[in-house]
């Protein structure tokens, strides 16, 4: 196996590992909206607009959590 080609299977290793894990944070920031939208007792709707908030400000949250590591 030559270097070029070891070198892109671990990068697609690393794309898929972080694939993984942003889909298992975004499956539970779900959850846990929906248990919010429904323990305050804002239904379908409530549901949607608390998950578009959230939609909407995670690049800004994570930009800044990204700036405040370094």
């Amino acid at each position: 196996m030559s270097q070029p080609e070891r070198t892109r299977i671990s990068r697609d290793r690393r794309l898929w590992r972080l694939g993984t894990r942003q889909m298992l944070i975004t499956l539970a920031l779900i959850v846990l909206i929906n248990l919010a939208a429904r323990r305050l007792g804002l239904g379908f709707a409530g549901s949607i607009v608390l998950c578009a908030v959230v939609a909407f400000t995670w690049p800004f949250v994570a930009t800044w959590w990204a700036r405040r590591r370094r």
